[in-house]
């Protein structure tokens, strides 16, 4: 049988439930970064505490279910038909009879409990801790259990008491599709870990009637999740190719904020949730077979409302509103299948604090008491219709409830405590990543903090660019101030429109942002006030430019706009604002400087309000004026600066956004001559600027021209590197000779001008009638538009201070760029930028210029960037386990030795060295032959001397079967160990010869010595301790008679004396352990600093095979004869990249590079065209697979080489020579 490859929506479902089945056998480790969902974590809060049993009992049961509730990615579901439906798939819904005929009558005394049907004496205790606390009074607790008793049948506990929706009111739905082929798609199995529990899961959905067999030719997957208690599992239909063919039901549900704002400030309240609630709607027969799905016991298909289906919860939604239609607005608002209950908006309390109950009970408070019977009437109204409300779930009433993720009380809406909890949890910052992640978090609580912006600017100001990160005491303060905030954050309630109380915004307008806050007076306490919410919007650059009084009118206009779905309807509205003079401008608009301030005047005026001056010191709102954009902030819409006017005066408009007020009001106001009206100083024609213009360039193609025939263009067309100076002028309106305009980087607003330029030039040659395509209603928009430019000898010019610009097309558009950057000194994009502005423009001319000097080759390979790669900490070795070793050149020559041989052991520090006759493999076998028999072979030797160390490995594996690896022989960075001490040997052999520096040969091994017995700072004793454990003794202790043990009390025997030098070395293990862990952290130390130091120019690309790259050209860098020199060399193609972490580097001829260049070296090439590569990188290189095989499996890290030395020596096929 032909196999069909898998299609988009069969790969991501097979992928989901391959991390289900990976994640099932691996268990997650706390820390590690995978996560035990299908797609991504969500900030859901589990039900059961962190770190306590019951939470590591039920990690371990659960690993390999998805513990969120967010399935997939937004970007990975699929969107439903958008088309007419059928009179078939209409759904109807009619409620027969009256649903309150048959409600119970709630006793004004309540009686004892007594088990009733589905309400046991278990039950009712869940039911107690639901409503823990004291705020129900007893005889209020009675009621409550007997409301439950006596509607036990509208509750259910478990799926045998589940409900479902009488099908005489709610006829089964009918699925609505349009053509389509069946679909078939394959589970995974079941991990073992959990067949028991999905099988028992499935037996249950069956035996409730949920599930029941099928045969039809559909087959969907499905998977399971954790529900909110983490322990109950959920199964998950996923119905994605049912999606795709459904006709979409576009409800959706009411804004959850002002679901939750509806229910805030209530005497007490509840909240009902359906149990299962898909489940309580039936599936009409003829669409099951599209849900059905394999199972271990058979194909099945859903009965009810599939979970998953994209119209499923619109519909649910809308049921749950019909029949609770009655009780909308003013007791219930029901979100899918929650079913919130606000009670009274009163506790009917006096001012004693005694609450009136009701006559016939003084145990029940009034308002329990109402909120009771509007609860019963909901009940009454679910039971009815056959819908069942989760018993282990109901809040009946309750002091605080939750309403779609808000906690609702008496005083307003609060934080709910779990969600603050994540912030009192929060620990110190450690990057900009982790600033950025906490103030988005604490955003969300923005509403809830006053003088927010002021509370995290301390924390804020890491997250400018170019600020050093520093996580300091002022930072953790901040942090400890804003936690508090969260923590006691104020209450806010909704606006009250029914009481004749004021209502209050107060506005403050900075040149970051627009600042308010509205509030209400309460209505009983004088000169309390509740606030409603906080706000902030930023300003634009040109809206920041403002004069104060103009920003603080636009300030007053914009928060008056983004509140008017609160502030219409407010009788008493009263504005708060710290700038006097917005009362004497909308007392006077006739004053106004222009038109555009006058309608901002009249926008304002359309409310109806109070102003009232506050003094600035003292305005909560200022602090939200300053409050600069945070993460998480949701993007405010620009204002539409489109309508400002111009006058009807061309001259007069302001095309460029970034140009200054052309004259202040009050400046403006002062200019005018009150005798005799306007005074003309100076008359200037429009077209002057042109003609000036045109009379540079004329006199520019003149001395060009004269250039050309004096010097030649071979000669001043050629930079030193080869590379055109001067574009050739005849090649621009060449077709062949065009530069590609890659037109697919460009923003979608760039190229929609484009399309519009062609249709302001021909409206311009004939603007009489409006263009074909433009809308009445947008004709003025266009007019607008079209001011900015004019067309004169069939030129298209944009308007721009005094002189226009040359509006360029696409054809001579690269050609501009590459006279104004390649002929002017390849200048960086700001300087190209500005050349071309006064002169040319573009739709996005500022992105187009800067991709242009991206993509410059010439430009990168001359680039002063210097890339740092992270470091890394290496391991430390121990004594003579590594050694770094390096050849210096001695001048004068002594004794007939030019060189001298120099090494130090990686952990002590301890000097090996040799004068030298020669630089041979001979010779410096020979050392390390010497070296090895007194200290033991090495592990590894690090050299940047490839050649003689080469022929030196060699020499040894010749002469004694010692086997070593390739040296590299550039190590300019990773030798720093011995470079180092080369000063200093040769500054000690100076100073010891006393300037006759031809004996140096002869002080050779006095210095050596000086320097293994000299002290190191970093260990605070010498080498010669570390490797011996004993200090050693110098002259000067037997001329002083010293003693660098405990002198001796008398005559030592030679055991006695044996002893004391057994006990001086009997620490000497720990010491080197010590010298170790020392040396450890000190490095440790190093690289932290490094990275704090170099954060902004450390990088790690991680390039991948076929990527283009430019190599860093080291061996000009500390050349002082070759300046002019590329600093990059390239482009060349990543081939590989071996252990060691150095890339192996291709020409794009297909030769390799010998040796691998280290990552710090490596920077990306912007390539202006795509260069194409064939896929198989061994079809490209001139190397065979085995000798890639070798360079990838090396350890070089491009800068430095091991010798491993593999065992003992092998001594029995050494000849005698």
């Amino acid at each position: 049988m032909e196999h069909k490859p898998e299609t988009e929506d069969e790969k991501l479902a097979s992928a989901r439930f391959q991390n289900f089945l990976q994640t099932a056998r691996n268990p997650v480790q706390k820390g590690s970064e995978a996560k035990a969902t299908f797609q991504q974590e969500t900030d859901v809060p589990s039900a059961v505490p962190e770190g306590s049993s019951q939470d590591k009992k039920t990690k371990a049961k659960m690993q390999g279910v998805s513990t969120g509730t967010k399935y997939e990615k937004v970007a990975d579901k699929v969107k439903p038909v958008l088309g007419n439906l059928d009179e078939k798939f209409r759904i109807v819904r009619e409620i027969k009879g009256d649903p309150l005929a048959d409600m119970p009558k709630l006793p004004t005394h309540p009686p004892d409990f007594v088990p009733t049907g589905r309400y046991t004496e278990e039950r009712k205790i869940a039911m107690d801790k639901l409503h823990k606390g004291t705020f129900l009074w007893p005889e209020e607790r009675k009621l409550l259990h007997h409301f439950v008793g006596v509607h036990n049948e509208a509750f259910a506990w478990d799926d045998t008491e589940r409900g479902s929706f009488k099908s005489e009111y709610f006829p089964p739905i009918v699925i609505p599709t349009v053509a389509h082929v069946p679909w078939v798609l394959k589970n995974r199995p079941v991990p073992p870990g959990l067949y028991d529990r999905i099988c028992s899961l499935i037996k249950q959905k069956i035996d409730a009637g949920v599930y029941e067999p099928s045969n039809s030719s559909y087959r969907s997957r499905w998977f399971c999740v954790l529900k909110k208690d983490g322990e109950s599992l959920r199964i998950v239909h996923s119905l994605e190719p049912l999606n795709k063919v459904t006709i979409a039901h576009s409800g959706v549900p009411p804004a959850t904020e002002d679901l939750a704002a509806k229910f805030a400030g209530r005497a007490c309240g509840g909240c009902l949730d359906l149990y299962v609630g898909y489940d309580e709607r039936l599936l009409a027969p003829e669409s099951r077979d599209l849900t059905t799905f394999q199972t271990p016991f058979g194909a099945m298909r859903l009965v009810t409302l599939p979970m998953g289906w994209t119209n499923s919860v619109p519909i649910f939604h809308d049921d749950v509103t019909y029949i609770l239609q009655e009780e909308i607005p003013e007791v219930t608002w029901p979100f899918v299948d929650d079913v919130p209950i606000g009670g009274p908006r009163t506790r009917y309390q006096s001012k004693d604090g005694i609450y009136e109950t009701i006559p016939e009970n003084p145990g029940i408070r009034r308002f329990v008491w109402e909120h009771f019977q509007n609860v019963n009437r909901v009940v009454q109204r679910m039971k009815y219709c056959g819908g069942t409300f989760s018993g282990k779930k109901s809040i009946i009433c309750a002091e605080e409830f939750v309403v779609v993720g808000h906690l609702c009380t008496f005083e307003g809406r609060k934080p709910l405590p779990d969600r603050v909890s994540v912030i009192e949890r929060w620990g110190p910052c450690h990057s900009v990543s982790d600033v950025r992640s906490f103030l988005g978090t604490v955003g969300t609580f923005r509403i809830f903090i006053q003088n927010y912006a002021k509370r995290a600017e301390p924390i804020q100001k890491l997250t400018r660019k170019e600020a050093p990160f520093k996580w300091g005491e002022e930072q953790e303060i901040a942090m400890e101030d804003l936690k508090k905030a969260v923590r006691e954050a104020p209450c806010l309630r909704s606006l009250d429109y029914d009481i004749d109380t004021e209502i209050k915004l107060s506005v403050d307008t900075s040149y970051i942002a627009i600042g308010w806050y509205i509030s209400q007076e309460d209505a009983d306490i004088a000169n309390k006030w509740w606030y409603a919410r906080f706000g902030s919007t930023l300003l634009s650059p040109r809206e920041a430019r403002y004069s104060q009084p103009k920003r603080e009118l636009f300030g007053l206009m914009r928060a008056l706009d983004e509140n008017k779905y609160w502030l219409i309807g407010c009788r008493r509205l009263v504005v708060e604002t710290d700038a006097q003079y917005i009362k004497g401008m909308l007392n006077h608009p006739e004053e106004g400087p222009n038109a555009t301030i006058n309608r901002w005047i009249e926008a304002i005026l359309m409310y109806h309000f109070e102003l009232r001056h506050v003094a600035g010191k003292t305005f909560a709102a200022d602090g939200l004026s300053r409050r600069v954009k945070q993460p998480g902030d949701p993007d405010s819409e620009p204002w539409d600066h489109s309508h400002e006017d111009h006058d009807g005066l061309k001259g007069y408009a302001q095309p460029n956004e970034e140009d200054p007020e052309p004259l202040d009001f009050e400046e403006f106001k002062r200019g005018i001559d009150t005798r005799g009206g306007y005074m003309l100083v100076e008359t200037k024609s429009s077209v002057e600027p042109l003609d000036e213009r045109m009379r540079l360039e004329t006199e520019v193609e003149a001395l060009t021209f004269m250039d050309r025939q004096v010097h030649g263009n071979t000669a001043v067309q050629k930079q030193l590197v080869n590379v055109e100076v001067l574009p050739n002028s005849e090649l621009k309106d060449d077709p062949e000779a065009e530069m590609e305009y890659d037109e697919e980087r460009r923003t979608g607003w760039a190229k929609k001008f484009d399309d519009r330029l062609p249709k302001i030039k021909r409206w311009l040659q004939g603007p009489l009638s409006r263009p074909e395509g433009i809308d009445p209603k947008d004709f003025g928009k266009w007019v607008r538009e079209c001011s900015h430019f004019f067309e004169k000898d069939d030129k298209l010019y944009r308007r721009q201070g005094k002189f226009p610009q040359i509006v360029v097309q696409k054809q001579h558009r690269m050609y501009m760029m590459r006279a104004a950057h390649d002929s002017l000194g390849h200048r960086g994009a700001w300087a190209t930028t500005q050349f071309l502005t006064k002169r040319f423009w573009w739709p996005d001319l500022e992105g187009d210029v800067a991709w242009y000097c991206k993509t410059c080759h010439v430009c990168q390979l001359r680039t002063k960037m210097l890339l740092k790669i992270p470091p890394k900490v290496t391991e430390t070795p121990s004594i003579f386990q590594v050694l770094h070793a390096d050849v210096m050149h001695m001048t004068p020559a002594s004794n007939g030795c030019k060189y001298i041989v120099h090494g130090r052991c990686a952990l002590t520090s301890w000097a090996e060295g040799k004068p030298l006759r020669e630089d041979n493999g001979a010779s410096i076998g020979a050392w390390l032959l010497d070296i090895i028999t007194r200290w033991g072979c090495m592990r590894e030797i690090v050299t940047d001397n490839g050649p003689s160390f080469e022929k030196a490995t060699a020499w040894l594996q010749k002469k004694y079967g010692i086997k070593g690896i390739k040296i590299s022989p550039y190590n300019s960075q990773a030798n720093g160990r011995v470079e180092r001490p080369h000063y200093d040997i040769r500054d000690m052999l100076f100073k010891a010869t006393g300037g006759k520096t031809h004996q140096w040969f002869w002080y050779f091994p006095h210095v050596l010595w000086a320097d293994r017995i000299t002290a190191r700072k970093r260990f605070g004793v010498s080498p010669f301790f570390i490797l011996t454990g004993a200090e050693p003794v110098v002259p000067l202790d037997i001329q002083e008679a010293t003693w660098l043990v405990e002198p001796p009390s008398g005559p030592l025997t030679t055991a006695e004396l044996i002893g004391q030098r057994a006990k001086a070395l009997a620490k000497h293990r720990d010491l080197v352990e010590e010298m170790r862990k020392r040396v450890d952290k000190e490095k440790r130390e190093r690289v932290a600093k490094y990275e704090e130091d170099n954060a902004a120019t450390i990088k790690d690309y991680r390039f991948r095979r076929g990527d283009l790259v430019l190599m860093r050209n080291t061996a000009i860098e500390k050349s002082l004869n070759k300046k002019m020199k590329s600093r990059y060399l390239g482009p060349l193609v990543v081939v590989s990249r071996n252990k060691g972490g150095a890339y192996i580097l291709a020409e794009l001829d297909g030769t390799v590079l010998q040796w691998p260049a280290a990552a710090f070296r490596v920077i990306p090439y912007h390539a202006r065209k795509k260069i194409d590569l064939p896929p198989n990188i061994h079809e490209f290189v001139d190397i065979s697979s085995k000798a890639l095989g070798e360079m990838r499996d090396s350890s070089e890290e491009g800068n430095i080489e091991d010798i491993a030395f593999r065992g003992m020596p092998d001594t029995s096929r050494v000849t005698s020579d």
